[in-house]
């Protein structure tokens, strides 16, 4: 398990909603998610790489954006909703070919990290990546 530290800029994505998620591998993974990210897939002309923003509320539930990134609020297509996440610093996990999946594997790292007090959980916006190849990067909002 390794993972690199580095900063965001600010971006804008646009997508469709599956509300109150518990972010994780157990939710990354679901049918509900495959189909949102294929839907996401299907509306673009081409290839695109699809991003699960999880987004904290003020209690502690998330929501989740399977989402494509827009240059402003204007480009988000009619029906989706879209979301501003601010700059900042994460932690960033790759598959290390630990476990099949590599959903899972990522989400299974970052268990450890935290566990293991090599890293500190800002709970804020956190990003996962499934490029138009397949490979994953899960970005997790840190404190440093």
């Amino acid at each position: 398990m390794s993972h690199r530290v580095t900063a965001r800029s600010a971006m804008l994505f646009g997508g469709l909603v599956a509300p109150r998620i518990q972010p994780g591998a157990e939710a990354s993974t679901s049918e509900l998610f495959r189909f949102l990210r294929e839907r996401i897939r299907d509306r673009s002309p081409a290839e695109v790489e699809v991003n699960t923003v999880f987004v904290p509320d003020e209690h502690g539930v998330y929501n989740a954006v399977m989402a494509t990134a827009y240059a402003s609020p204007a480009d988000v297509p009619v029906g989706e909703v879209f979301v501003s996440v601010p700059s900042g610093v994460y932690a960033v996990f790759v598959p290390d070919g630990s476990m099949r999946d590599p959903i899972e594997d990522v989400w299974t790292q970052v268990e450890e990290a935290t566990a293991n007090g090599e890293l500190f959980r800002a709970y804020k916006e956190d990003i996962e990546v499934v490029t138009t190849s397949g490979e994953v990067e899960l970005y997790i909002s840190i404190v440093i």
